[in-house]
């Protein structure tokens, strides 16, 4: 058997020896974004049981800004009681349900029993939770009822837009079909006879 010369085993113990020592030293810079979003998330969270992120809640309405003519529709914020207002429960976009009723009309029976709401003719059953004497419900689910959409966004989820039932029908009935509350309330069965195959241009 050959026997490999001591020379060179030492020289590759010090070239290894010098590889290791040479490594730089890996520092993981600080992710800015991450942090940022991390004080977000913290100061948003109300209940870290359920996690409850407060939220922001808005209704679309015709624009009768004479000096903005090309947005057909504008964002307001619902009227809704201060604390703890708007929030996400377990995930899902919540309101108080007066202020809820306030926003979409008296056309539709209601009735509360505890934490359950009962809708329409037929009934159907939304179930909400509370804060105090306030009872929140899931706003989609209460707002489907009454033929509105509910369009959640934000990284959290945590805002809602609610498109009222007349304001689909006029964004449709004025060919803004490309509108994400058309075209996603269409698809939810909230309007009629609109051919995805043949939306405006331009």
């Amino acid at each position: 058997m050959m026997k490999t010369p001591f020379f060179i085993l030492a020289g590759a113990s010090i070239a290894l020896g010098c590889a290791a020592t040479e490594q730089p030293i890996q520092r993981t810079a600080p992710d800015s974004a991450r942090n940022s979003f991390a004080r977000e998330a913290a100061a948003l969270l109300m209940d870290t049981s359920v996690h409850e992120l407060r939220g922001q809640l808005s209704v679309k309405v015709r624009n009768t800004d004479p000096n903005d003519p090309e947005a057909p529709l504008v964002d307001r914020p619902v009227t809704h009681p201060a604390d703890p207002g708007p929030h996400t429960y377990l995930g899902v976009m919540h309101a108080e349900v007066g202020a809820l009723r306030t926003l979409l009309g008296d056309t539709i029976p209601v009735s509360i029993e505890d934490d359950r709401v009962f809708l329409g003719r037929p009934e159907v059953l939304v179930i909400g939770h509370r804060h105090g004497a306030d009872l929140y419900v899931p706003v989609r689910l209460f707002a489907r009822v009454y033929g509105a959409y509910v369009r959640t966004h934000c990284p959290l989820a945590n805002c809602a837009d609610v498109w009222p039932r007349d304001i689909l029908q006029h964004m449709k009935d004025a060919r803004y079909l490309n509108s994400a509350g058309v075209l996603e309330g269409y698809l939810e069965g909230l309007l009629q006879g609109v051919n995805v195959r043949r939306l405006p241009t331009g």
